[in-house]
Order: structure tokens, then C-alpha cells, then sequence
């Protein structure tokens, strides 16, 4: 009998051990095995109660308990958002906050293609990650957007959770990481009036269409890239920057122009750059730029005193 009673008590653990480590089990153990060893206990786990056997949680009668992973974080927002633009914001504060980049706004407005400006209350389109909303046209498919915006076409289908590669004409989706193309050259700052000088500024047309320099690390064209053709131009950035940037180098500046200084100005968006070339008795002086008049092409413009008013950010010696 005391054998039989050990040997009985040794099923029992097997069995409540066994139960712990498998599916979940939701009824009593056989009032046979119990009746006379009363709750079956193995490792301090009561069948009734529940309780923590190694790394297996028990409930009630033996049934095992999953701990369900909760998530504390809000669910990733997949989809594009329309922002009215405040007093004072321009793309870069808003890309900014946004955590995108400008390109990326202006690749998914096709009004910002050929400008980056935009004004109190306009709305644009914003990606929610980086990358490219697009509206779709009734030639698009899913593998033309990829090839157009170098990404996969199964990146496409998963991040927009699309069933199909099928996509419909005028269907908005997102091309997360998705690169649009270069966008193109902003107007001259001033275009050639009929009868007379622009702005009412003494100028001529030299020439055009510079080949490339070496040790030019501005794009052709642009009036960043011919004056750095005339001075060995160690820092970078947009033209308004310029000056900024070369003092931080250690290089001299001031607000006299000076023959060979590098004049900097905010005539534009991304401000502008030229080559003081003379400085005449009347005060005025001369400077040789490109993209002044049109894209690509270099004149001289005399400047008179206080003509440029608060558009002078001063000159690089």
C-alpha cells in the first residue's frame, strides 16, 4: 500500500508538471487520484488556486497563462495630412517640424516643383514618413512608381496595404523613401525688360554657358558656381550664406566693397552671390555674376550706393 501510495503521488506531479508545460487545460483532475492526497501540489502549485511554476504561469485548474504583450506606443500614422501654413513658416520650419525634408514636401506638391516659397494659409501635402505622396494617373502602376522613384514595388504595396498591384487613377498613396527628380532652376532674378534696364540697373551681357572648373563643387549655371570660378570658394552653402560661412572660416569681411570681394545679397530665395570687379569714383562699383539675368548666363551690373537697401549682406575680402 505505501508503495502503491508513492507511486500514485508520482503520477500525480508527473501529470500537474506535464499539464503546466502544454495547452491550457480547463478541467479537474479525476477525483480518483485526490480523493485520498487531497489538492494535488507539485513545486507549491495549488490545482485550485494557480500559482508560478519556472518560468510558466498557472490559473485556475491548471491552466496556463500567456502573457499578452500591450502596446505603449500610438500606431504609426500611414497616411498623408493636409497643413495650412502659419504666419512666418516657410518649407524648412515646416519640413522641420514634420520630420521630412523639404524635397520631399515639394515632391508632393506639384505647385512647389518650381519654387520652394510658400505664403500664410496655403495648404500643401505632407508624407507622414520619408519619402512621396502621389496621386496616381490612369497610366500609372505600382512597378512604374517604383522604377520613377527608385524604391521596391513590394514597399509600396505593404506600406499603403494594398490587396493588389492594381491601383486606380486618382488613388493617393505614399512612396516611403521614394527620390523625385531635380528640380528645376529658379527664374533669374530679374528678367530683361523691353526699352530698358532691369530695376533700373546699368548692366550688359557678357556672355553665357561656362564649362566646367576644376575644384568647382557648385552645380553649373548658378552664380554660386561662377564666382567660384574667380575665387578659391573653401565653404558651402546657398549664396545668402555665404558670408556667414566664410567669416566662420576666418576670413575677413565688411560692408565696403572692394575690387576682388565677393559681394553677398538676399536678391533671391536662396540669396546671391557676385564678383566685385571695380570700384568707381562716384562710390557705385561693378560686379560680374551669372543667373542675374537669366539662368546660366553672366553680365556686369553697376550697383550705386544704397541701391541694394537691406538686400546687402556685405562683401568677403
Amino acid at each position: 500500500m505505501r508503495i502503491n501510495r508513492y507511486l500514485t503521488h508520482a503520477v500525480v506531479l508527473g501529470i500537474a508538471v506535464a499539464m503546466s508545460s502544454y495547452a491550457a487545460m480547463d478541467r479537474h483532475f479525476p477525483t480518483t487520484l485526490t480523493a485520498r492526497l487531497g489538492p494535488v501540489n507539485a513545486e507549491a502549485i495549488v490545482v485550485g488556486d494557480g500559482g508560478q511554476y519556472g518560468d510558466v504561469s498557472l490559473g485556475r485548474y491548471s491552466t496556463v497563462i500567456k502573457p499578452v504583450s500591450i502596446p505603449t506606443s500610438a500606431p504609426v500614422n500611414r497616411q498623408p495630412f493636409v497643413y495650412t501654413v502659419a504666419a512666418g513658416e516657410d518649407l524648412s520650419a515646416i519640413a522641420s517640424k514634420f520630420h521630412v525634408s523639404v524635397a520631399e514636401i515639394r515632391w508632393s506638391n506639384t505647385n512647389l516643383m518650381s519654387t520652394d516659397s510658400v505664403a500664410t494659409g496655403n495648404q500643401i501635402v505632407v508624407p507622414p514618413v520619408h519619402g512621396i505622396v502621389v496621386t496616381t494617373k490612369a497610366t500609372d502602376t505600382i512597378d512604374s512608381l517604383a522604377a520613377k522613384y527608385q524604391v521596391d514595388s513590394q514597399t509600396i504595396i505593404d506600406y499603403n496595404r494594398l490587396r493588389t498591384a492594381d491601383v486606380a487613377a486618382g488613388t493617393t498613396i505614399v512612396i516611403p523613401g521614394g527620390v523625385g527628380g531635380a528640380f528645376p532652376p529658379p527664374p533669374p532674378l530679374y528678367q530683361i525688360l523691353r526699352g530698358g534696364s532691369p530695376s533700373g540697373y546699368q548692366y550688359k551681357v557678357v556672355g553665357c554657358c561656362l564649362g566646367p572648373y576644376v575644384n568647382n563643387k557648385f552645380p553649373v549655371g548658378w552664380c554660386t558656381y561662377y564666382v567660384a570660378t574667380k575665387r578659391n570658394v573653401t565653404w558651402n552653402g546657398d549664396a545668402g550664406y555665404w558670408y556667414a560661412n566664410a567669416s566662420a572660416q576666418g576670413y575677413p569681411v565688411g560692408p565696403t566693397p572692394k575690387v576682388g570681394a565677393i559681394m553677398v545679397t538676399w536678391e533671391s530665395w536662396a540669396g546671391h552671390v557676385s564678383y566685385v570687379e571695380a570700384v568707381n569714383a562716384d562710390g557705385s562699383w561693378t560686379v560680374s555674376e551669372m543667373n542675374w539675368v537669366a539662368f546660366d548666363v553672366i553680365d556686369e551690373r553697376t550697383i550705386k550706393p544704397g541701391q541694394l537697401g537691406q538686400k546687402l549682406v556685405g562683401f568677403i575680402y
